[in-house]
């Protein structure tokens, strides 16, 4: 605001004009409200109407009551005007003079000549407008900073103590006590070979030469022959294990298969009987026992009455196979090709607790054939018989 108040009071000098400055601020004069006041002083001669008559020219007047200040200003023709210290405000230029801002005043050197010039029409003057009220840019609240919270320490669980896995029972050991592959030689030793009549029929009757051992296997053969213990006949082979593989608990296991040609007979493969007990109650079990090919029964004799538990087993037994008979504290178990096919829970008294011995029999059942021709083969590949560890 004093820069452009300087302008405009040196524009008017350069006009030859007396300038009329409101002092603005002084205490007890009309300039003090802040307004802005302009105007132009009367001619040197007091030509114009109104005007009183000229004065020294150095005077200098002011009063308490008129604050304005004339200041005569002559303007020297030998110096160009002074160049603008800025723009020129026009007439409709606002001026919003700063708080208690004292003016400019500027006075002419003592002795100087008053220059006249003529009277300029007084401007209205211009209303203060009022700033526009700038909006203040809203401060942005900032946003809290995250608090660090540490994380709690997860409180360690303590491993648990792993169960151990179930052991498993173990299986009932076994001890191989015979173990007869016949690959050469006759009928091992402790096979006890039939030499009489036997078994259930009228017409049974065992020849040793009826059992051989060839080609790998151990023969088993009933045939008709012209003359022998029992006469002209059937004969048939059979045997039993020495008594001193007898048991209590056994487990045997046979691979065999049967071979007939035109003639069937009848055979338990393989049996177990009372060693010393008398029969039936002493007990006998016979595993496999058929008059056909197509299966065999499991019978459990016991009691005096001969009681019987049973089981029938399919099976092709012109086929090789690999049977497996189980009997250990009261509970025996069939197997064939090592698939079980039957388990029987027993007692003291379904199997008594005697000592047996293992049988391979052949026989006519009831009645032999009643022609002479034909024959019936019972090949063992192999078997072992096994008691338990001790």
């Amino acid at each position: 605001m004093v820069h452009s108040r300087i302008s405009l009071a040196v524009a008017s000098l350069a006009l030859g004009a007396a300038i009329a400055i409101p002092v603005l601020g002084l205490p007890g004069t009309a300039g003090s409200s802040g307004g802005v006041a302009a105007a132009f002083a009367c001619p040197g001669d007091g030509s114009a109407d109104g005007c009183p008559a000229p004065t020294d020219a150095s005077a200098l007047t002011a009063t308490a009551a008129d604050p304005t200040v004339t200041i005569p200003v002559t303007p020297n023709p030998t110096e160009p005007s002074p160049p603008d210290s800025g723009p020129t405000v026009p007439p409709s230029a606002t001026f919003t003079p700063g708080p208690s801002q004292p003016p400019s005043v500027t006075s002419a050197p003592a002795g100087a000549a008053t220059a006249t010039s003529p009277i300029a029409t007084p401007r209205p003057k211009a209303k203060p407008t009022a700033p526009p009220t700038s909006r203040p840019t809203p401060i942005a609240t900032p946003s809290p900073a995250p608090t660090y919270m540490p994380s709690a320490s997860p409180t360690p669980t303590a491993s648990p103590t792993p169960t151990p896995a179930p052991t498993a029972t173990p299986a009932p050991a076994w001890t191989v006590v015979v173990n007869d592959q016949f690959t050469s030689g006759g009928v091992p030793s402790h096979w006890i070979l039939y030499d009489a009549p036997y078994g259930s029929g009228a017409g049974n009757c065992a020849d040793p030469s009826h059992v051989t051992v060839s080609g790998g296997y151990m023969h088993i053969l009933m045939s008709y022959q012209a003359s022998g213990a029992c006469g002209a006949g059937w004969y048939t082979g059979g045997m039993m294990i020495s008594d001193a593989y007898g048991s209590v608990d056994q487990r045997v296991t046979v691979r065999f298969r049967v071979v007939n040609n035109g003639v069937q007979g009848h055979y338990i493969i393989p049996m177990r009987w009372p060693d010393t007990a008398p029969w039936p109650s002493g007990g006998e079990e016979d595993y496999c026992e058929t008059s056909t090919l197509t299966g065999c029964t499991t019978f459990l004799h016991y009691g005096s009455n001969n009681s019987q538990i049973w089981a029938e087993h399919a099976v092709n037994l012109a086929e090789w196979h690999t049977m497996q008979f189980t009997r250990r504290d009261h509970v025996v178990t069939a197997a064939i090709d090592g698939t079980v096919v039957w388990t029987y829970q027993g007692t003291s008294t379904t199997l008594p607790d005697t000592m047996k011995r293992v049988v391979l029999q052949q026989e006519c059942q009831s009645s032999c054939p009643s022609g002479t021709s034909g024959y019936e083969d019972i090949q063992i590949d192999w078997i072992t018989i096994e008691d338990p560890a001790k």
